[in-house]
């Protein structure tokens, strides 16, 4: 089914790694009417990170580690040799850690901060990684550390990003929400977007939440997103006299 989701979405599963003896991860989620969610997941499959063939990298603008926390096969010199190489291609690095299953929260990112150019991640993530007390100065630590590129994701009230010695706060894209579930990717996916674009960030912000929003109307996410050049148009309706690019 998610291979057959892949290839009729125009997505190469080329270099796709297939288990074929391995139980697959499955996860049950519950949204609640007041929004809140709640998660059951099976165990994770291990990853032997020394089985990925890198030479995909070679013709690849960029590389995205999402759900890091949950993968600790991933973590230390797998990791890094992962983003070196990315680094010598040129390609653009993007991580997202995801809630920690373990309880782990810092050591997975001894040498990965440095190497990363865009770090998405909500904001109990960012205080819990960066052991701050708040959003704020959970992303002065981050770029104490190395990232180029911050993006907190506040839900239904938007995102705080920064980068560039610029900090942007950037409400929420208002929708009929129907599931939640997703949302979180599709602002990852239209943040990497816009920033291989080369959009000032404040135009990636708000296309990211918008983006996001949108995939809350419908049942599945994916379904609910229309093309990127439909929903580029519908920014500055939205955020009004804000738009200035």
């Amino acid at each position: 089914m998610l291979i057959h989701g892949f290839r009729t979405s125009n997505v190469s599963t080329r270099y796709l790694t297939v288990g074929r003896h391995t139980r697959t991860e499955l996860s049950t989620v519950m949204v609640y009417k007041n929004g809140n969610k709640g998660s059951i997941v099976t165990k994770i499959p291990p990853l032997n990170p020394q089985s990925l063939d890198l030479t995909f990298l070679e013709r690849t603008r960029a590389l995205h580690v999402g759900g890091y926390l949950l993968i600790p096969s991933l973590w230390g010199k797998n990791i890094r040799r992962i983003l070196r190489k990315a680094s010598l291609e040129d390609t653009l690095t993007s991580l997202d850690p995801q809630m920690s299953a373990t309880g782990r929260w810092t050591e997975a990112f001894n040498g990965v901060y440095e190497r990363l150019h865009i770090l998405l991640l909500d904001e109990e993530e960012a205080i819990r990684i960066s052991q701050k007390k708040n959003v704020i100065n959970a992303i002065q630590h981050l770029h104490r550390n190395g990232v180029q590129t911050i993006a907190v994701k506040a839900g239904h009230r938007g995102c705080v990003v920064s980068g560039g010695g610029k900090l942007h706060s950037v409400k929420g894209f208002k929708s009929q929400v129907v599931s939640t579930i997703g949302a979180g990717d599709a602002f990852d996916a239209a943040f990497i977007f816009g920033v291989l674009r080369k959009w000032p960030l404040l135009k990636v912000a708000e296309f990211s939440n918008l983006v996001a929003s949108v995939s809350t109307t419908q049942l599945g996410c994916a379904p609910a997103i229309p093309r990127a050049e439909d929903l580029e148009r519908r920014i500055p309706a939205y955020y009004g006299k804000h738009y200035r690019y």
